[in-house]
């Protein structure tokens, strides 16, 4: 991330493009390995559908099945083909385009702070001009003048400058935007060379949209043929793409997690973590698949909606939508205790809520969460945050602006959480953002290390919290490389205990609620003090950390 920065013509937010040039042609050599081996295996084959020495039936039934299998293995090299030469386009257009366009952010930036130095020194010396005694001397009238005069220029030149910076900076990110899109609808049909012809127009101009609201017009724009043929072929693009109404995501991805189970088993942990969705998904629970990714590298990626509404309109009548993010070690593994934290925030919010409030919530599984040895850096963070960001700019699209949108993130989910807030260029539809057991958020050695302008949670609501025990917290915070801020210093940010009490039950009435003895999420303390314990997490519904929040996503307050 960068300066807060859009560019003049085209409005595109000034960005970094990641990639990795080494890792896209280490993929085409792996992808040109396995084609050369398999056509090889292929050509076994076929000598033995048609050379196989031997009369009966085995020998012909071998026949047969080597005559199928190489057909097979036809096809799969055929795709595997177009998709190393996709692999193959694309890796050229990033070294040509994206490394130009990187090349001029910084160039860029340095342009506006010279425009805006410019801007101040005329300012000045128009000021001075303005501001010259009716009794000046010619020679003091002149300077002015001249100083008018060549901040002027200067300011004309500066303005120049970075206009040209731009048109380049556009013209470079446009080729590798395109690259982008092109290679994302060729990956898509990769493995169908029939797809019918407004199938492949479709997928094109959904691959080439840039944003959610371009996503949901071109959308609109389909026919009712092409949205169904679309779902019926390529439920995982349409399911996972921001943009599309939720109601369609909802049914491609569970058409694509049904299509996922029928070709299992797949071993541990995937297994376990299919057979967990399925209860989610379940009737009895409620959930709805937002986002699937399930052989996602190094973990299976996904996000479940609770307490939408079926039909056409999911989020009818709702008033407050609300995203729980993990921390480190988190994955579909923990659905079970997540998801139950979701639904109870629910129904707590709505009891805490004014007469007609409605809540939402998501249990988002959205990036690599980290391990021990990757949670002091940044890095799990930048990739969570870019995937959360784009997960929260088309909830914003879905849902209407009085809908209030809350972000909650335990121990490291925070760190990702406020990365995508105060790093975007805009609040990203966020009203309210809930930390608790931070293991600290982006500070000014990440914004010197990486080039980032400073957070900027202007325009959201800061709250969060951490158990007296949690030394996990603090030792995540003052041991990082970037993460090294409590988020109790933000400016205007409201803290809220988490060390037991008393809270109103759903009735209204007091009861007493647990403290967090350490850092977990729900059970155990993960301290010296109440490991051994159940419910006593900051998002168990018995703690006193977890009514905060369903107050705090209900009415913008803590309890008191």
């Amino acid at each position: 991330m960068t300066m807060s920065l859009t560019s003049p013509d085209r409005g595109w937010l000034l960005e970094h493009i990641d990639y990795n040039s080494g890792a896209l042609e280490g993929l085409h050599r792996a992808l040109i390995s396995i084609v050369d081996h398999a056509a090889d295996a292929r050509v076994v084959l076929r000598n033995i559908d048609g050379g196989l020495e031997g009369r009966g039936a085995a020998i012909a039934d071998v026949q047969t099945d080597a005559g199928d299998i190489a057909g097979d293995v036809g096809r799969t090299v055929a795709t595997l083909g177009r998709i190393a030469e996709v692999v193959r386009g694309y890796g050229e257009a990033v070294s040509a385009h994206a490394r130009a366009a990187n090349d001029l952010v910084d160039d860029i930036e340095r342009a506006h702070r010279a425009v805006a130095d410019a801007e101040g020194t005329a300012a000045e010396a128009a000021s001075r001009q303005t501001g010259l005694a009716d009794d000046a001397t010619p020679a003091e009238v002149s300077r002015a003048d001249g100083a008018v005069e060549s901040a002027a220029e200067d300011l004309a030149a500066r303005r120049r400058e970075l206009a040209d910076l731009w048109a380049q900076w556009e013209a470079s990110y446009a080729l590798w935007d395109d690259a982008y899109g092109s290679a994302l609808a060729a990956l898509v049909a990769a493995d169908v060379s029939s797809l019918p012809a407004h199938v492949r127009s479709a997928i094109e101009a959904l691959a080439h949209a840039d944003s959610p609201a371009e996503v949901a017009e071109i959308w609109a724009s389909l026919t009712e043929d092409q949205r169904t043929d679309l779902i019926d072929r390529r439920a995982e693009f349409v399911g996972n793409l921001e943009g599309v109404p939720y109601a369609v995501r909802f049914a491609a991805n569970r058409s694509a997690f049904e299509r996922v189970l029928d070709g299992g088993p797949y071993g541990k942990p995937l297994d376990d973590q299919l057979e967990q969705l399925s209860l989610e998904l379940g009737d009895d629970l409620g959930g709805q698949l937002l986002m699937f990714h399930p052989f996602e590298e190094p973990q299976a990626t996904a996000a479940v909606v609770y307490g939408a509404s079926s039909g056409d309109d999911p989020f009818a009548g709702v008033t407050n939508v609300n995203a729980l993010v993990g921390g480190m070690f988190s994955g579909l593994g923990d659905l079970e205790a997540w998801g139950q934290s979701a639904r109870d925030l629910n129904v707590f919010a709505e009891a805490y809520g004014d007469p007609g409030t409605r809540s939402v919530s998501i249990a988002w599984y959205g990036y690599d969460s980290p391990n021990l040895l990757t949670e002091h850096t940044m890095g799990s963070a930048t990739e969570g945050a870019a995937r959360l960001s784009s997960t929260l700019r088309g909830l914003d699209n879905e849902v209407s602006s009085a809908v209030t949108t809350s972000v909650i993130g335990h121990s490291y989910g925070s760190t990702t959480s406020f990365l995508a807030v105060g790093g975007a260029g805009d609040d990203l539809g966020v009203d309210r953002l809930v930390a608790v057991g931070s293991a600290g958020v982006p500070d000014g050695y990440h914004a010197n290390w990486t080039g980032d302008a400073p957070m900027d949670y202007s325009g959201t609501e800061v709250f969060t919290s951490r158990a007296p025990w949690d030394f996990v917290a603090r030792y995540g915070e003052v041991s990082s490389f970037g993460h090294g801020m409590n988020p109790e210093d933000i400016p205007g940010a409201t803290t809220f205990e988490s060390d037991g009490g008393t809270a109103p039950s759903l009735q209204g009435t007091p009861e007493d609620v647990a403290g967090t003895p350490g850092h977990a999420a729900h059970d155990g303390g993960n301290s010296i003090i109440g490991w051994w314990e159940k419910g006593n997490g900051y998002l168990s519904r018995d703690s006193e950390s977890f009514r905060n929040i369903a107050n705090i996503v209900a009415n913008g307050e803590v309890l008191q």
